[in-house]
């Protein structure tokens, strides 16, 4: 090997003497499933004196992400990833009439204003803060749709 040039050497900083020892690991099984029985068995383990998910895990040779899941699961917790996705309902949105216009709804303390996005039939997005009026919106909706 040519040491010239700086630079030049891959290594990964573990040493610079002899050969280099380098692990592959791969996953040779295939996915494990675990019964109820089993699930129960290993979330009560967590819940021992003296144990902990780590150590169960360890021991088992499971994710600790699976015991937490399931130990949430027991508790009957719902999965807040799912639970914090947004909903799009489609709108239709109607000019008013001339009568009197309601006043927009008073902002909510300590929590930001999140904009209302409106799909045209062109297929634009609008987007408008929560306290724009319904005027303003037809108005804008109609200009942006020409």
């Amino acid at each position: 090997m040519a040491r010239g040039m700086a630079g030049t050497d891959a290594s990964t900083g573990a040493g610079t003497g002899g050969s280099e020892r380098v692990e592959i690991v791969t996953r040779g099984e295939r996915r494990r499933s675990f019964s109820a029985e089993e699930k129960v068995r290993l979330v009560a383990e967590t819940f021992q004196p003296g144990e902990t998910v780590t150590t169960v895990s360890r021991r088992h040779g499971i994710c600790t992400s699976l015991l937490h899941r399931w130990r949430r699961a027991a508790r009957g917790e719902v999965p807040s990833r799912r639970a914090a996705r947004p909903r799009l309902l489609p709108v239709r949105l109607v000019a008013p009439d001339a009568g009197p216009t309601a006043s927009p709804p008073p902002p909510v303390p300590d929590i930001a204003p999140v904009p209302i996005e409106v799909v045209l039939r062109n297929g634009r997005v609008l987007r408008v803060a929560v306290t724009t009026g319904l005027a303003a919106v037809a108005r804008r909706a109609a200009a942006r749709e020409a």
